[in-house]
């Protein structure tokens, strides 16, 4: 905007120094234009552009000189009408904009405010936003608040987000998801699958195949809901593995439950399970070599005990899935380690000094 401010000023000060000089020639002016034209052709670029000032000069210049379609060299007549046209409707749409008439801008401060309440309420369209806005002592009409708010579905309940779902149900949410994990030899793949509570991060079960089918799906899954420990379960959250199928969904919504699915190629929406699978990998499956499958099970069961019990979540206010008690530390004891995983990790008790 700058930019063509400045290109109009220099252009408007040049055709005010030719109207004063009204003694120059046509000879001079135009060897002026035909000059105007060797610069811009002059240059090294293969490609023939001209700049922006230059064209302000040319257009200026046909409007005094009276032969100019005789005097063009690199361009062609239409091409300075056009150029003439486009000056035209830029110097008219500038001096055209709306100045100090009309209403006033709303300040920059209230534009956002109005925008950060759109977001906390997702849910509200702009009739509700604007009572909001006004109980909060802001006399904005509703054509203000819906100019700024983002544009949002028609249907109410497609404006809450992922996350919004998941802290709304994480009390009564079951996410699951599987990976893979292969042998020394690399003759045999795993297929483990597991089951979390989102409420508490805790793994509620686990299971290990090489070859599953949604037969041994509802299986491990009714192993699951026996371990919930008096935890309210309605949905279910999982993505679009053929494991977790028609058949799988029937058999959920027998039982009561809602099955959910995510978007193709979103794993962001099943993140807590895609989390969990990141941790596992980072805390425990790179550092450990499975033999068969009861040597991975064996340390797989021991590893998600110690992260049911022993491991702090940040999210859970530093306290682990299944909270433990704070240990008080006695007199004189002593404190005592107890490996887990082969010493990988180690929980600690308080034992008195015989």
């Amino acid at each position: 905007m700058y930019y063509k401010l400045s290109l109009l000023t220099n252009a408007f000060f040049l055709f005010y120094f030719l109207s004063k000089f009204k003694t120059k020639t046509q000879t001079e002016l135009q060897i002026l234009f035909l000059k105007t034209q060797v610069i811009a052709y002059k240059r090294r670029k293969k490609k023939f552009h001209t700049k922006p000032f230059q064209r302000m000069i040319l257009v200026l210049l046909s409007y005094i000189l009276r032969d100019w379609k005789t005097n063009l060299a690199i361009v062609s007549p239409n091409t300075i009408l056009t150029w003439r046209k486009q000056k035209f409707k830029t110097f008219w749409a500038m001096t055209s904009r709306r100045k100090m008439l009309g209403r006033p801008n709303s300040p920059w401060v209230l534009i956002k405010l109005i925008r950060k309440i759109a977001k906390e309420n997702r849910i509200w369209g702009a009739t509700k936003l604007h009572g909001l806005l006004q109980k909060l002592g802001y006399d904005i009409s509703e054509r203000t608040v819906s100019k700024y708010i983002p544009k949002r579905p028609p249907d109410p309940k497609r404006r809450l987000l992922w996350k919004q779902f998941y802290s709304l149900h994480s009390e009564t949410m079951i996410v699951s998801d599987t990976f893979t994990v292969y042998s020394s030899n690399f003759k045999k793949i795993f297929r483990v699958i597991f089951f979390l509570h989102v409420g508490s991060r805790q793994v509620l079960h686990f299971d290990i195949h090489t070859n599953p089918t949604t037969k041994w799906m509802r299986k491990v899954f009714q192993a699951t809901l026996r371990k919930r420990r008096n935890k309210k379960i309605r949905y279910f959250l999982s993505d679009n593995d053929p494991l977790f199928g028609k058949r799988f969904t029937k058999y959920l919504q027998r039982i009561g439950l809602k099955p959910k699915k995510t978007s193709p190629y979103s794993p962001w929406q099943n993140c807590y399970a895609e989390r969990w699978i990141k941790t596992c990998r980072n805390e425990f499956l790179d550092f450990f070599i499975p033999a068969n499958e009861y040597h991975l099970r064996k340390h797989l069961e021991e590893y998600i005990h110690f992260y049911n019990y022993h491991r702090t979540h940040l999210a859970l206010n530093k306290d682990s899935p299944i909270p433990s008690p704070v240990l008080e530390r006695p007199p004189d004891a002593k404190l005592m380690s107890t490996p887990v995983l082969g010493g990988l990790y180690h929980t600690y008790s308080y034992e008195k000094v015989a």
